[in-house]
């Protein structure tokens, strides 16, 4: 029991200096290395460069001036007269392409007029032609034998002879 309060006197003497130690007894030489380094690691400060700012560097804006009032007329800047022109040869550019569309939009109605013409002179001529075509005949008439009975018995007696 006395070694036990004579640690505890060791470690309470050691924390008032403002230094504590860790203590490992009972442990191996290579588990005691691997707990200091583990120990000493949480307690160092991050490095500098990981630092979000930065000491030297001033991190506020500078203070706007205040504007400065003058009774002279502005003068254009030079891209102005550049800007017009460009914007003049956009607009030219945009009718142009309008035009295009607007042109084949009016061919392709024509085009679709006409198709739609053929269509209805083609129907017309078939309307004409249904009237002179030779009459199909109905499908019973199609699929009936016109043969006698004995003619069609000899044929299928004819027919399995052969095989």
């Amino acid at each position: 029991m006395s070694e036990v309060s004579d640690k505890v006197d060791a470690v309470e003497t050691l924390s008032d200096g403002g230094v504590c130690y860790t203590v490992f007894e009972g442990s191996s030489q290579e588990d005691v290395a691997y707990a200091k380094v583990f120990w000493s690691s949480l307690c160092l400060q991050p490095p500098i460069e990981s630092s979000l700012v930065a000491l030297d560097i001033t991190q506020r804006l500078k203070v706007a001036k205040a504007p400065q009032t003058s009774n002279t007329v502005p003068t254009e800047p030079p891209w102005s007269k550049n800007d017009e022109i460009l914007q003049k040869a956009y607009q030219l550019q945009m009718q142009d392409e309008k035009q295009r569309y607007l042109e084949m939009a009016k061919k392709h109605d024509e085009i679709m007029a006409l198709l739609k013409k053929h269509r209805e002179d083609r129907i017309k001529k078939e309307m004409v032609s249904r009237l002179h075509k030779p009459r199909r005949p109905e499908l019973t008439e199609r699929f009936s034998c016109k043969a006698p009975p004995e003619v069609l018995d000899q044929d299928i007696k004819e027919v399995q002879e052969l095989v």
